[in-house]
């Protein structure tokens, strides 16, 4: 029983230890030396902070629930619209 739970020990080894090595190099280095401004990071994702807060167009989606929501019945609240794929 013993040489069955070393070989399984050893299987195990083999193939954890390489993934294992892969885990503990810092790749910080690599990403230091480009210091970018929050600002110089939006634009190189074509994306702009806005100084002031804009209002979001008016929409209506259909709801889980069979029904449509709008952002109008959210005004003044934190919404977080979340967009996803199945591709």
């Amino acid at each position: 029983m013993t040489i069955v739970l070393k070989n399984i020990f050893i299987i195990i080894a083999l193939v954890l230890f390489p993934f294992l090595g892969g885990c503990t190099e810092d790749k910080a280095p690599e990403l230091s030396g480009n210091k970018m401004s929050v600002a110089e990071l939006l634009a190189s994702m074509d994306m702009r902070h806005m100084a002031q807060p804009v209002k979001a167009p008016d929409f209506e989606l259909p709801s889980v629930g069979g029904g449509t929501v709008g952002i109008s019945q959210h005004r003044g609240k934190v919404v977080l619209l979340s967009f996803w794929t199945t591709w």
